[in-house]
């Protein structure tokens, strides 16, 4: 069925729909141009990379001296080399990296060239707004969405079923979120599978958990702008709901050995009954395992902030370092990546597609696709963890949440450590100190899919 439908769309485009891309080969060259271009996705989107080789052969083809050589980057390198690149003053043509302040980070260490330079205003508008403004900073446009991806909680309907559970009616707060996590461990499974052992899981949490006692993206970045504690309850609860969990007995007792997407695949071996996951790979397992044994739902409510319910999606996107020697061609290439008939072949491998205005959610066939069209159509969409600092993330979150799965740290001790952590952040990085001063977060939008 997929691949009918990514025949039709694409002959369809070929009639005339254009989408975003400009005409392949838009500019002058002497036939030796070579674009390198690193990325990553394959952990969280599997087809990705056949994706982007496909992209990269054919643009190639397409184009008349000009090719393109794509590398696939690992998670505990993407920024490491990166940086190191960079600082050498030979960085690739086109970098990925992580949405939002994960990507502005390198803006404000001075490692990348807005993309905005060299696309026009037209070309960057096929792009939703709200994906555009996770990484706008300064009146430029530092990042091009790659794909978004939704957050949510990924769970076996046969595991719920048996437990007394309805499949097919998950739970949508957290009291409920609890009451199931009791039925299950009851019923002899492992509520909650994952892996604390690379770090990510931290932060994974955060985008769920971290801001929902917040109405505006602008509120919840103030502990960072240093105009609030990190003790205080709006900012804090939600490590108190994370210790519930791990004194609950809820997550695999292997947790500390296996990392993020390890841990993940306990779903897939049947050995957990809910796994952190977002949308893609989990339609992707449902297509493999049955969509009668696999569902997705939204992370359980317990603030009362307008963020509470939002949906947790943020963009990963493609930046431009500043060392890159053939930027207008890089652009062309991600203006030729948005091309509808290129859209149809990610969603067909991968099950994932870009933040495009022109997104038509009628051409989706996979059941929890729907669904999560639906949720970012009817909801506003937010990633915490794309606003707040990731020096913050990776020097106190990470350590302090791990200390609390492997020390038993209290989390009202660790409450404090992440304020501590906020202030060693602040005299560390004046810099991007200043900018959350003046940063005005405007990536909180309804309905901003379409």
């Amino acid at each position: 069925m997929k691949k009918m439908l990514a025949l039709v769309l694409s002959l369809v485009m070929v009639f005339g729909l254009v989408g975003c891309g400009k005409n392949a080969g838009g500019s002058d060259n002497d036939g030796s141009t070579k674009l390198t271009v690193w990325y990553w996705g394959e952990q969280e989107i599997p087809g990705y990379k056949q994706y982007m080789e496909e992209m990269a052969q054919k643009y190639s083809s397409e184009t008349d001296g000009i090719s393109v050589e794509v590398v696939l980057q690992e998670s505990d390198t993407l920024y490491s080399a990166l940086r190191t690149a960079e600082q050498a003053g030979e960085g690739p043509d086109l970098a990925f990296l992580w949405g939002g302040t994960q990507a502005l980070d390198d803006v404000w260490l001075g490692n990348l060239a807005p993309i905005s330079d060299y696309m026009t205003e037209e070309e960057l508008s096929c792009m939703t707004a709200s994906a555009l403004s996770e990484t706008n900073w300064d009146g430029k446009q530092w990042g091009f969405p790659a794909y978004s991806v939704c957050f949510g909680i990924a769970y076996n309907k046969q595991m719920f079923a048996a437990a007394g559970l309805d499949p097919e009616n998950p739970p949508t707060t957290w009291q409920d979120f609890i009451a199931a996590c009791d039925a299950l461990k009851a019923a002899g499974y492992t509520p909650i599978g994952s892996g604390l052992k690379d770090g990510y899981l931290p932060g994974w949490l955060a985008v769920y958990f971290g801001a929902q006692n917040y109405d505006d993206p602008n509120e919840a970045i103030k502990p960072f702008r240093l105009e609030e504690s990190y003790t205080d309850k709006e900012c804090s609860q939600w490590i108190y709901l994370i210790e519930e969990l791990i004194k609950g007995g809820y997550f695999n007792e292997d947790i500390q050995s296996l990392d993020l997407y390890q841990g993940q695949q306990l779903l897939e071996t049947s050995n957990c009954a809910m796994t952190f996951q977002c949308g893609p790979y989990t339609a992707s397992i449902a297509e493999k395992m049955g969509e009668d044994v696999i569902g997705f739902m939204q992370a359980p409510v317990y603030g009362n902030g307008e963020l509470a319910k939002s949906v947790c999606v943020g963009q990963q996107v493609f930046v431009m370092p500043k060392s890159a020697k053939h930027k207008d061609q890089a652009a062309d290439f991600l203006l030729f990546l948005a091309k509808k008939e290129n859209l149809s072949r990610m969603y067909e491998l991968t099950n994932a597609w870009m933040p495009t205005v022109d997104f038509d959610a009628s051409s989706l066939d996979n059941e929890i696709c729907k669904n999560v069209a639906t949720w970012m159509q009817d909801q506003r969409l937010y990633d915490y963890q794309y606003t707040y600092p990731i020096g913050w993330e990776n020097e106190s979150l990470c350590p302090v949440m791990q200390k609390m799965f492997t020390e038993g740290l209290s989390a009202a001790d660790a409450v404090n450590e992440l304020q501590d952590g906020i202030n060693k952040w602040a005299e560390q990085n004046a810099n991007v100190l200043e900018a959350y001063k003046i940063w005005v977060v405007n990536c909180f939008y309804k309905r901003n899919i379409l």
